[in-house]
């Protein structure tokens, strides 16, 4: 009896004492214990108390926990490890970084999985924004009380490669101190070059000046031979030609001179230009990397003598028709005053001959007109389509010649006349009616073959207003359009 007594408390202790062991051996396991290494995350619910968990467990332990002592909304936050210091912390990039990383963890708890928008905005509002006023307020008063030596860790890390680098910056600085030195000389040689080129475009532009200034003096001297030309008998004439021919001389006489000097000094500055660019081609590079720009110093006098040189060409030019009108008007006064100084029998030959000579050149006039009106007007190559304005315009011509034609028949035109009264009103009928309807019919024509209506619109527009030459042009540049030639 006693045996039975005893085992069965034996079994009794040794099943305690394995199950003292199981929990000495499981704890680890199924309870973790907080870590506040890197800090701690807590939560306080609305009227409870303060909860702070390590931050090995997760901004929902601190939640849980809130949540039982009170109601909605619950306030979470993140803060350091209790073993370490604000400044600590606002110090060293890494524990900033993982002290934010754990804010950003509770934010994301609180919006993503407690889904409370209450909490939430009492989470950004509470002690998590005092505790980041706080971190920011002590590490600005440490950025204020401890500057960094910019200047003197840059000095001293350009000196270090200085030092390293020194042998092959001087060679550099050597080769381009001697690039820089030839590039000078050329500039100092230019400037050398340069100098009577500038004394020699001085004087051109003076004389120039003075050229230009005496133009109202030529122009008068022209009108004074004109007027003595008007009132000179036959025998005063032969001076006043001489005067007006000596006037011409010395008007081309200046301008000779002057365009000569202007070419000479403006091929100078060429020749100049050409060698300096020459001279400086194998320094191009050297001066692209500086942003230097060559100067131009001829481009501007360049322009000036071109435009010199277009003023006396146009003066010379305005002068030469100048004289020869003059002399024209001379040679014709000469030969009526000498018409005037012939017997009434001699003048009224002269009269005679000069009167058939225009009677025959205006009849052979007429003889063309007629001829020209008789033939058909021409057409397209491709399309076949009659070209009206050149019709056009004989039709015209020949219409304001019927005035001249209605004069008395003693008319030195009568000859030419008796060959065109016959077709005047016929032209006048074509220019009505006839080229109007060629141009319709033609703009029909062209319609059919696909081409642009806006052409062929403004075309009717000018035939609807009257304008039917106008209209001819534009029809034959459409058909030549058309056609593509």
């Amino acid at each position: 009896m006693r045996r039975n007594t005893r085992r069965p408390k034996a079994i009794l202790v040794a099943a305690v004492a394995a199950l003292v062991a199981l929990g000495a051996v499981g704890s680890g396991c199924l309870w973790e214990r907080e870590d506040h290494t890197f800090g701690s995350f807590c939560a306080a619910a609305e009227g409870g108390e303060e909860h702070c968990v390590g931050e090995n467990l997760g901004p929902g332990a601190a939640w849980s926990q809130a949540e039982k002592d009170g109601a909605l909304p619950i306030e979470v936050w993140a803060t350091w490890p209790n073993n370490k210091t604000l400044d600590d912390i606002v110090a060293s990039s890494y524990s900033l970084d993982v002290w934010f990383g754990h804010i950003d963890e509770a934010i994301e708890y609180v919006r993503d999985d407690a889904r409370n928008a209450e909490s939430l905005r009492a989470t950004l509002a509470g002690k998590l924004e005092s505790l980041l006023d706080e971190a920011t307020q002590r590490q600005r008063a440490l950025l204020a009380r401890t500057p960094v030596d910019a200047a003197g860790n840059f000095k001293a890390a350009m000196i270090d490669k200085a030092s390293a680098e020194r042998e092959p910056l001087v060679a550099a600085l050597a080769a381009d101190s001697q690039a820089m030195a030839a590039v000078q000389a050329i500039f100092d040689q230019a400037r050398s070059d340069v100098a009577p080129l500038r004394s020699r475009y001085a004087g051109v532009a003076a004389r120039f000046a003075a050229y230009r200034a005496s133009e109202a003096a030529e122009t008068a001297v022209y009108a004074a031979l004109s007027e003595q030309a008007s009132r000179s008998d036959i025998d005063g004439l032969d001076g006043v030609e001489q005067a007006v021919l000596a006037a011409a001389r010395e008007a081309s006489r200046a301008p000779g001179e002057l365009t000569a000097e202007i070419l000479r000094s403006s091929a100078a500055l060429q020749v100049f230009a050409a060698s300096f660019d020459e001279a400086m081609a194998p320094h191009g590079e050297l001066l692209a990397t500086r942003g230097a720009v060559l100067p131009d110093m001829t481009s501007g006098a360049l322009r000036s003598l071109n435009a010199m040189l277009g003023y006396v060409q146009g003066r010379v030019a305005r002068s030469d028709a100048t004289a020869a009108a003059l002399l024209g008007g001379i040679a014709l006064r000469r030969q009526a005053l000498r018409v005037l100084q012939m017997d009434e029998g001699a003048r009224e030959a002269i009269a005679r001959s000069r009167a058939r000579k225009a009677s025959d050149a205006f009849g052979a006039r007429a003889r063309a007109q007629v001829a020209a009106l008789s033939a058909a007007p021409p057409v397209s190559e491709k399309l076949g389509l009659p070209l009206l304005a050149e019709r056009c315009g004989e039709l015209s011509a020949l219409v304001q010649m019927r005035p001249l034609c209605e004069a008395a028949a003693s008319s030195w035109r009568e000859a030419g006349c008796a060959e065109l009264r016959g077709r005047f009103d016929a032209a006048e009928a074509e220019l009505r009616t006839g080229l109007p309807r060629k141009i319709a019919a033609g703009l029909a024509a062209l319609r059919e073959t696909g081409m642009t209506a806006a052409a062929l619109d403004a075309v009717e527009a000018r035939l609807d207003a009257g304008d039917v030459k106008g209209a001819a042009i534009a029809y034959d540049a459409a058909v030549r359009g058309a056609e593509g030639t």
